[in-house]
């Protein structure tokens, strides 16, 4: 399965139907639905920060059920090892030297043991592993740009890591989030 944006939205069919209107009048039909879940969509598009960008502006300002719309730049297995290289690889090419971050992680990820067995990991635990790496200063509170990880079941028994790297106010609700570039 092949996505590159996630949209949340308020649960419930009519919001779902709401959604896919204001994405038709707002974007057209530029953009391929890979799932439909519960309060969540996953799009393919050329360009996911440039959807996020218009939809944004687009939606501004409007009564809408959708809570974020989040840009992907990889889809990964939920392993942490695997996501903290992803991580530090995208972190380093666009989060400037100067600028803070921080790392928001929704899920769980997982380890291997040494019987090649997956491990659930403390939210916390996974962070650190993540963060070591990435040399830049850390803001918890008040961050330039974020790392925002999101583990999503694709399947009933599969799940995936979605891993994001930009400007903070990508990954605010849209209702208080302001609209500048994401990268």
């Amino acid at each position: 399965m092949k996505f590159n944006v996630v949209i949340t939205y308020e649960p419930g069919i009519n919001n779902s139907d709401w959604v896919f209107s204001q994405l038709n009048s707002c974007i057209g039909t530029s953009y391929v639905v890979a799932k439909v879940r519960s309060s969540i969509i996953l799009l393919n598009v050329q360009d996911p920060y440039t959807f996020w960008y218009n939809l944004r502006v687009c939606i501004d300002g409007k009564e809408t059920p959708i809570h974020r719309i989040i840009p992907v730049d990889e889809v990964v297995d939920p392993i942490v090892d695997k996501v903290a290289a992803i991580a530090r690889e995208y972190a380093l090419k666009r989060i400037p030297i100067d600028a803070t971050f921080r790392i928001t992680l929704h899920g769980h990820l997982y380890t291997v043991d040494e019987r090649g067995r997956l491990v659930k990991m403390h939210s916390i635990d996974a962070i650190k592993v993540i963060a070591q790496d990435i040399d830049r200063k850390v803001d918890l509170k008040n961050p330039q740009w974020v790392i925002y990880i999101r583990s999503i079941s694709i399947r009933r028994w599969q799940k995936v890591a979605i891993l994001s790297v930009a400007r903070s106010c990508v990954f605010k609700n849209i209702r208080v989030a302001e609209i500048q570039n994401p990268i």
